[in-house]
């Protein structure tokens, strides 16, 4: 049957490459969602309108059908490691997929959301 991924990406080559890892990993069944967590200090709307052209093309041009990206603005008060690990706790998704920054010591968000997040967590590096 078809299985439910959500990844969080931004801008930067870590998040596109971890989304061509998970593009080899998906059916054309699976349905996709890929979510920009838009912080309000620092996303400007060039910035957001430039990560949601990218990667609507990127889907179009190799997601399955049943794909999409969304911007999720974090609220003012929360971190964004709190935004994304709500986001993933309430969704429906099977996998929730990240793409760390290769580091010798995992982010506090990368250890965040492997310690928080319910659901199974695909690290695409």
């Amino acid at each position: 049957g078809e299985r439910f991924f959500l990844m969080a990406v931004n801008d930067n080559n870590v998040s596109k490459r971890g989304l061509d890892i998970l593009m080899r990993i998906v059916n054309p069944r699976d349905k996709v969602r890929l979510v920009y967590f838009a912080n309000h200090d620092i996303s400007s709307p060039q910035e957001k309108s430039m990560i949601h052209d990218y990667y609507t093309k990127e889907l179009q041009e190799v997601g399955p059908p049943n794909s999409e990206f969304k911007i999720v603005d974090c609220p003012p008060h929360t971190t964004l490691s709190n935004s994304i690990v709500n986001y993933a706790n309430e969704s429906t998704a099977d996998v929730f997929a990240i793409a760390p920054r290769a580091a010798r010591n995992p982010s506090s968000i990368t250890t965040e959301i492997l310690n928080n997040v319910l659901i199974t967590v695909l690290l695409c590096k």
